[in-house]
């Protein structure tokens, strides 16, 4: 049977659709393949999540064992497998409104006219039966539409099903369509439906956004090895229609039923009113969905296509068996998180393994990237190239750890939580090793329970991240080695996943993330509409902030950034290496109207002795460069204090300011007297830090990060505009704060430090 299906792959493959070599590869080896549609790209979402979500869901087919088939036309050309360019081009064109929606009807007149086309359910089944790809992952299942016998409105993908034996896994017919009557259709066309019983109790069809539809399921099945057998059995006797098996939509992110089909309602009556009909009626149903559920239905659309992807991935290695996949462990869906039937081997531990410890899933501040093994050396007269006496101790740390533990401290303060015992909680997303540091390292987060660790993936294709560092007896750092390559490994499926579940207030990311994957995590931060917040690490790794598709204000995606002056001085010459100060269409314009000039210079030199030596190192030059595209500024000094930098939108403001706060920064200077302009204000080093004990200078920055990531989540005092007095001395009184923060870590034998509950 095997040998007959792949000669008629091969013959297919030598025709039309065009098949990517990785797709051919994989069928001619009778590898699982799961195929992906495009409209949901070129239709469903603007850019550039789209092409997020795009890549997020083919490395999910990855991960879980087969190989990802996203289908859509190219010029006029049908293909099956895009290539990283093939997407960008394809997401440019639907910007531009030229991507055509592709049913059966519309195949010819696209590949004659050479024009862009994303694939529905209909067109995509007929590309993947053309290339010889049985299963195929996507949302919502189209059908019959509510008021059908008088509209004739069903989609074309139900006939689809009947004449093209391809299986779609999807959440179930969509929402805003009469359930009951499309079973009934599909029924007709000799269409098998089948729902995974995910919790032993599942008999209905789910109603996409919705777990239960009072439609009961005409079959269930138990497992994905289950639904590999209908399939097979079907085939073995050359069954000419598809199969659909529905996946319920995870409880965690399912919608109520009643509060749905209320919405449904309305949007239906004002389409009846609005006269809208055909094919403009499912667009529009489901942006008036979106728009009265605050895009919670967009969101939850995204995440049934992850949630599907790793069912019909599950369901074409089942169909395809080979020893790397039968030895994974099942996938539970409702969970998301792996359940192996026996303990894993080093030969057979899946990739990723999310470790089930942790507390609640939302984070108010959710930090994502580095978690490492640090070791730090003690010694008193160090001498380089001999070996010297001193002391040795380990700790769980790297920066993303030490920002959201010192988060996790910062938001139960006193400063921060005002009279409730905490304003939220802090949680970690970052790689381990399964290796011996690996499992130290989880093990000392679980016993420490402070942090949720839910978003923490321990990976057999890495290693523990390690930072080790020698200091003298005054804590002084001499040199220090981080071997941080896991944490720059390729995790962002899992990254996604655990932002989209937890909806933080605020987002952190640090730069040991990949310069590929650290752009990923601040378009879904912003999707997310979180806070985001970018601290850059190190000097060296300062560089990756460049590959931030940052925007320019007021659409900028980084809120807050912590530099020192060297990492902003990087920052600079990556983005004037990449062409981006010689954007005169969108940077020139903002940074023309906020007055960098003569004017301003001669009022930082009189300011403050401090101000004057930045201006002469050319640091606040960089900054006003890069104020565009990096709004607000914190700019770390060391010794020297701090120095904000920031866009405001209403400059007179300051000028009737009152400045009696006990907070208040040493100075403040106005590029212009009214309209938009840049603002500086400076802090030296608060008094509480000028007399203390240094024990060591790890965690001090990270200090800094996290108590001002918990002051944001209790309130966004990130505005280009003084919404009040009060408003503006909390964020003086945030800055200033954050830096007794740092002090209380420099005092810390540790990198992070509970002191921080403890100020008020």
């Amino acid at each position: 049977m095997f040998s007959g299906l792949r000669r008629v792959a091969v013959r297919r493959l030598a025709s039309v659709p065009q098949v990517s070599a990785e797709v051919a590869d994989a069928l001619g080896s009778q590898r699982p393949v799961v195929s992906l549609e495009s409209t949901i790209i070129t239709h469903g979402l603007p850019y550039p999540q789209n092409v997020e979500m795009a890549k997020t869901v083919e490395q999910i087919v990855r991960d879980h064992g087969a190989v990802p088939a996203t289908c859509a036309f190219i010029n006029g050309v049908p293909k099956v497998g895009l290539t990283p360019q093939d997407l960008e081009q394809l997401a440019e064109q639907a910007q531009l409104g030229k991507v055509a929606k592709v049913s059966r009807r519309d195949i010819g007149a696209v590949m004659a006219s050479k024009a862009y086309g994303g694939t529905t359910i209909a067109s995509t089944m007929i590309l993947s039966d053309r290339a010889g790809i049985s299963v195929f992952a996507t949302g919502g299942l189209g059908g019959v539409h509510r008021g059908a016998s008088e509209t004739f409105d069903i989609s074309a993908d139900l006939t689809e099903l009947g004449r093209t034996p391809v299986s779609v896994v999807c959440s179930g017919p969509k929402s805003i369509l009469d359930i009951g009557l499309t079973m009934e259709y599909l029924e007709t066309q000799g269409v098998m439906v089948s729902t995974y019983n995910d919790d032993g109790a599942q008999r209905d069809v789910p109603g996409f956004y919705c777990r239960q539809s009072g439609v009961k399921s005409p079959y269930v099945f138990d497992s994905f090895t289950h639904a590999a057998e209908i399939i097979r059995n079907q085939r073995s006797l050359d069954l000419r229609t598809g199969n659909v098996f529905c996946i319920p939509p995870p409880k965690e992110i399912a919608l109520d039923p009643q509060f749905i089909d209320a919405i449904i309602d309305d949007a239906n009556h004002k389409a009846k009113v609005q006269g809208i009909k055909g094919k403009d009626t499912t667009p529009f149903l489901l942006a008036e969905i979106a728009r009265a559920t605050d895009g919670r239905s967009v969101s939850c659309n995204v995440q049934f296509v992850y949630n599907n992807a790793r069912a019909a991935s599950k369901i074409a290695a089942a169909l395809h068996p080979t020893p790397l996949v039968t030895q994974q462990p099942q996938f539970n869906i409702t969970n998301h998180a792996y359940v192996s039937q026996s303990p894993p081997s080093p030969e057979t531990e899946p990739e990723w393994v999310p470790k089930p410890f942790g507390l609640a899933p939302k984070a108010t501040v959710m930090v994502v990237g580095s978690l490492a093994l640090d070791t730090i050396t003690t010694m008193a007269n160090p001498v380089l190239g001999d070996s010297n006496p001193g002391q040795v101790t380990s700790s769980v740390g790297g920066v993303g750890h030490n920002i959201a533990v010192n988060a996790h401290h910062s938001l139960t303060s006193p400063f921060v939580s005002g009279a409730s015992a905490a304003v939220g909680s802090a949680g970690l997303v970052s790689i381990v090793g399964t290796d011996a540091a690996g499992d130290r390292i989880l093990n000392t987060i679980k016993q420490a329970d402070t942090i949720d660790t839910s978003g923490i993936h321990a990976s057999s294709s890495v290693a523990t991240a390690q930072y080790v560092a020698h200091h003298d007896a005054d804590g002084e750092l001499i040199i220090a080695c981080a071997d941080m390559s896991a944490i720059e490994s390729d995790f962002s499926p899992q990254i996604a996943q655990s932002l989209t579940k937890a909806e933080p207030q605020v987002v952190v990311t640090d730069c040991n993330l990949s310069p590929q994957v650290l752009p990923q995590v601040i378009r879904q931060a912003k999707s997310l509409h979180s806070i985001t917040v970018v601290d850059p690490t190190s000097h060296a790794k300062a560089a990756r902030v460049g590959a931030i598709e940052t925007g320019v204000f007021p659409h900028h995606q980084v809120d807050l950034i912590t530099p020192t002056t060297a990492e902003l001085s990087t920052i600079y010459q990556a983005f004037d290496t990449q062409g981006k100060f010689d954007d005169y269409d969108h940077w020139f314009p903002v940074l023309d109207k906020l007055g960098a000039n003569h004017i301003m210079r001669e009022r930082l030199q009189r300011a403050h002795p401090v101000l004057a030596q930045l201006l002469e190192d050319g640091t606040l030059q960089q900054s006003f460069h890069l104020l565009p595209y990096l709004p607000f500024q914190l700019v770390k000094l060391g010794p020297s204090g701090v120095v904000a930098v920031s866009i405001s939108t209403a400059i007179e403001d300051y000028r009737s300011l009152p400045t009696t706060s006990t907070f208040r920064p040493e100075v403040i200077v106005t590029s212009n007297d009214s309209g938009p302009g840049i603002v500086v204000k400076y802090w030296s080093v608060p008094k509480e830090n000028r007399e203390i004990e240094v024990e060591n200078v790890t965690g001090a920055g990270d200090a800094f990060v996290g108590f001002l990531s918990a002051t944001l989540a209790h309130s966004n005092w990130l505005t280009s505009e003084i919404p009040s007095v009060e408003a503006e001395w909390h964020q003086w009184e945030c800055i200033y704060k954050a830096q007794l923060a740092s002090g209380l870590t420099l005092q810390s034998p540790s990198s992070t430090t509970a002191a921080l509950a403890a100020i008020h």
